[in-house]
């Protein structure tokens, strides 16, 4: 527990062996809780999970918003933290995110990466990406976002009453923070975070940054024209 409160991890995996069990050494002893969503993995990304202490949730149905919208409501904590099972990002900055949380009193923390610690975690081409979506959405939305691509988000369980997403794919995190941020009902902030190198294979396709980019515009449209609660 942290102050308190009790802590969830929710990590979406597929074929993460060599990385869940590398972030799950680093586990903060104040973690009360641990769901590793299995993705349809073909490796020994179940076993190693458990054998690290965590539940495996077995989602079939590919989709990294798929394997969130498996995980999240498995979790029990008072606060629920979100990252990827690669390990690049480090379990060490949860308490920098958790004290930044709660000195704002913030109900969404979002874990910013740039600019980078570690210069070569990322390639350029990434970094390029990242930094224009993060822009575009920041002018869309009008939103103080620097980094709306990043898988580290650290909130309160209320926050799960709040926000429906409906993309089932990379563009999930995306979604979420785009409609935290736009939520009057929830605070937000970001900090910056370290992050590392991945372990294991690239998941995140060219296909991928086209279906976020059309996913933004797709919001930002429907933002536009509803009355509906965004």
């Amino acid at each position: 527990m942290y102050n308190n409160k009790k802590i969830s991890l929710v990590i979406p995996c597929h074929n993460e062996e060599k990385g869940i069990q590398e972030l799950l050494r680093g586990k903060p002893f104040f973690v009360d809780e641990v769901i590793v969503v299995d993705n349809g993995s073909t490796d020994n990304t179940k076993d190693v999970s458990e054998k690290c202490g965590a539940t495996v949730v077995y989602e079939k149905k590919r989709g990294y918003g798929q394997a969130y919208k498996s995980g999240l409501p498995r979790a029990n904590g008072d606060i629920i933290i979100t990252l990827d099972g690669d390990n690049s990002y480090p379990l060490f900055e949860l308490e920098k995110m958790l004290s930044y949380m709660e000195r704002g009193n913030y109900d969404f923390v979002v874990g910013c990466r740039y600019p980078l610690v570690q210069s070569n975690a990322q390639p350029l081409i990434n970094k390029i990406a990242n930094g224009l979506m993060s822009w575009l959405i920041s002018i869309l939305f009008r939103i103080n976002l620097r980094d709306s691509q990043s898988g580290m988000m650290v909130f309160k369980r209320g926050v799960l009453d709040e926000i429906k997403v409906k993309n089932t794919d990379m563009g999930f995190s995306q979604e979420f923070k785009i409609k935290a941020f736009l939520n009057p009902e929830i605070t937000c902030g970001e900090v910056h975070i370290s992050y590392l190198q991945r372990m294991g294979n690239v998941k995140f396709k060219k296909i991928d940054a086209i279906k976020n980019l059309c996913s933004a515009f797709g919001l930002y449209l429907f933002k536009l024209t509803s009355r509906l609660k965004f």
